[in-house]
């Protein structure tokens, strides 16, 4: 067996989450693709790595990727790599490749090494390196995805002199409707200094995916300054650019933006003909689903249940985040229904000891709801748990059956 290629895996590709690539340029499948089944015999870990993968690369997911495993073996693939993007256009190119582990490597024509690392089942990492500063990277995942249509919500909002509306993400299933409907929030962008992050559209494939194949239509809305809706964004940014402030007034008036922008999103909803407005959830990551908690609470008759994975809206690190996430989270226990609250270990963001005593804040002041810690591996990123539906499938199945029959 040939040696194990040495890669250098950027530190922070573990934390990526897999999400619609921003390229106008799609990545698409050339007409000669052939998938063969793998032998029986091929271990499963290698079995997993049939078929068709797609995600993003590049800072703001501005390269569309699809990778084909054609044919695999124990220790070799027939691959097809193929990327598209405003700056380079359209590029497919099919290799041969070797498995090494929870690898697979390969070389294209020009010499660029092309390297995929399965995280987990749902989820390739991708690395292409051609010289010491140029490589890009970027995650993938397989099956296929909902299908999403962009719209652009009105508000009531003007800023500069000029009407600010704000893009929302639809994936729903076939037909007219109505359909049940989670209205989902996105979170931050990690410490908040980076600019170019803020205009990146916020969805998840994964949990689209898994709510639509229930009958679900799920919303993903773009609060203002965020993906490619009007505005500035104002969730409680440092007048010195370095991110997220940690004094309690600015992080709740960013906080007070945020459930401004939701209203405005909801009322949109409502006037839908394919949302069943009597059969509606809301949910969110991270600050999203701190937001969710908060916003049900605020319009308790609106919801029949709430979806939390991990939510916070200060990171833990923050010597006031105790203070902001319980006043946050004592908001939303006038939400008089169940709550479906979803933590994990190994969260960078937030400790399992923080989110419980977050949890233990919203009973106290009489909220109702579930705290469950879904399973990880050792060195899996916690915070990231949504992309995993394997993880949580059961719980979210149980809580739509149970909690919201």
């Amino acid at each position: 067996m040939s040696e194990h290629p040495r890669t250098d895996w950027p530190g922070f590709l573990p934390a990526l989450e897999f999400d619609l690539s921003e390229s106008p340029v799609e990545a698409k499948l050339p007409s000669d693709i052939a998938i063969e089944p793998p032998a029986p015999d091929v271990p499963l870990e290698v079995f997993r790595w049939s078929g068709i993968w797609s995600g993003w690369a590049g800072q703001a997911r501005v390269i569309d990727v699809k990778l084909v495993v054609e044919t695999v073996s124990a220790t070799a693939a027939t691959v097809v790599c193929i990327v598209g993007s405003e700056q380079g256009g359209y590029r497919c190119e099919r290799i041969a490749a070797s498995l090494f582990g929870n690898e697979l490597h390969g070389r294209l024509a020009t010499g660029t090494v092309v390297a995929y690392r399965m995280r987990n089942p749902q989820i390739v990492e991708m690395f292409w390196q051609s010289g010491p500063e140029r490589w890009i990277a970027g995650v993938l995942s397989q099956g296929a995805a909902a299908n999403f249509e962009r719209i652009r919500v009105p508000t009531a909002f003007v800023e500069d002199d000029q009407p600010v509306s704000l893009e929302m993400v639809i994936a729903k299933p076939e037909g007219d409707g109505p359909f049940p409907t989670l209205l989902f929030n996105h979170g931050s962008t990690g410490v908040g200094n980076d600019p170019a992050l803020f205009r990146t559209t916020s969805t998840n494939p994964a949990l689209a995916r898994f709510f639509v194949e229930r009958g679900w239509l799920v919303a993903f809305p773009q609060r203002r300054g965020r993906g490619k809706s009007d505005g500035q964004y104002g969730e409680g940014l440092a007048s010195d650019g370095s991110g997220y402030s940690h004094d309690p007034g600015c992080a709740l008036a960013g906080f007070g933006r945020a459930l401004e922008d939701l209203a405005e999103a909801h009322q949109h909803l409502l006037t839908r003909s394919d949302v069943e407005s009597n059969r509606l959830m809301i949910g969110g990551h991270s600050r999203g689903g701190a937001l969710a908690i908060a916003y049900a609470g605020e319009h308790a008759n609106g919801f029949d249940g709430v979806l939390n994975f991990v939510g916070g809206w200060l990171g833990e690190r923050c010597t006031t985040a105790r203070e902001v996430n319980g006043a946050v989270f004592r908001r939303g226990a006038y939400f008089d229904k169940p709550t479906l609250w979803l933590y994990a270990n190994n969260d960078p963001f937030y400790t399992l000891a923080h989110s419980r005593k977050n949890f233990e804040t919203f009973t106290r002041a009489g909220g109702r709801g579930s705290f469950h810690v879904v399973d990880t591996d050792p060195d899996e990123d916690g915070h990231h748990i949504i992309a995993r539906p394997d993880r949580w499938e059961r719980l979210v199945n149980d809580y739509l059956l149970l909690g919201l029959s």
